[in-house]
């Protein structure tokens, strides 16, 4: 249901996790000294984990099952949120079309591709559109099925906070996540690092999910070097994957068909996944 109406609509600030980081580092600021939350190891990590607690404080609010189904449905909707990547992907593909190629490689960079297939350790924008698939959507299903709505905002807000981190696109950034910078700016390495932990067995999963719904023979040789690997990025996991899974030819990179045969593969993906879900749900007494 939260991915249909995500589809649907839920374009507006309010469904998005950004939004609501802002208005709780600003009262951070006001009520909790920053000193204590930028200089302390512990004081980030409970900063972080306090947006969680708060969400399983409200959802034990009640036990009536419309209230759980409706608060569920939002959380996913903000978790979800990615308004600001659809409208760069517009962006991209309507470059394309009318032969812009500096723009959509602009457009590119803004939705995270740091380094183009040309360059060295770099990836194609089909590779960009599968990570941020799977840190909007594969991941954050994850985390929600195994620890429920908190569990699904503990994963969205540190994959907000370290893109922020990682950012490099926006030179004048809002007051809000200025400020947000400044106070986790030394906590770069140690955000990073408990991402990667969030996302090392979902990336794997994701992965597994492409040889079923993709080329299983060509994806398998990618997808079994990393399976037991801790140290390589995850991101590498996920866009190799992928693109080994899809098997889109060389010449096809940066163009409109790369694209739109990497957004069938993800959508599949998604869909693939809801269906194990509802039938462990239904068959093996998944709550």
């Amino acid at each position: 249901m939260a991915l249909i109406i995500e589809r649907l609509g839920a374009r507006s600030d309010y469904w998005q996790i950004d939004y609501y980081l802002a208005h709780y580092q600003k009262w951070s600021q006001q009520k909790i000294s920053g000193n204590w939350i930028a200089k302390s190891n512990i004081g980030v990590m409970v900063w972080m984990v306090i947006p969680a607690i708060l969400v399983a404080l409200l959802y034990n609010f009640s036990d009536f099952v419309v209230w759980e189904l409706a608060f569920n449905v939002c959380v996913l909707l903000v978790c979800f949120g990615c308004a600001k990547y659809r409208k760069s992907y517009k962006a991209y593909l309507n470059a394309l079309a009318r032969g812009d190629n500096e723009a959509a490689t602009l457009y590119a960079f803004q939705m995270g591709q740091t380094r183009t297939e040309n360059e060295p350790q770099g990836e194609t924008f089909g590779q960009t559109l599968a990570w941020i698939n799977f840190t909007h959507y594969c991941a954050v299903m994850f985390w929600f099925v195994v620890l429920g709505a908190p569990g699904a905002v503990l994963y969205a807000s540190t994959r907000t906070m370290v893109e922020l981190l990682k950012d490099k696109t926006n030179d004048e950034p809002p007051e809000n996540q200025r400020l947000c910078v400044e106070m986790l700016s030394q906590h770069s390495e140690r955000l990073s690092y408990f991402f990667h932990v969030l996302n090392w067995f979902p990336a794997r999963l994701a992965g597994f999910g492409y040889l079923i719904i993709g080329n299983f023979s060509k994806g398998t040789g990618s997808w079994l070097k990393y399976l037991l690997d801790f140290k390589t990025c995850n991101r590498k996991v996920v866009s190799e994957t992928a693109l080994a899974a899809e098997q889109i030819e060389q010449q096809y990179f940066g163009c409109t068909y790369e694209a739109a045969c990497m957004m069938r593969l993800v959508k599949r993906n998604v869909l693939f996944y809801l269906f194990i879900v509802a039938a462990l749900t239904l068959f093996a007494g998944l709550n």
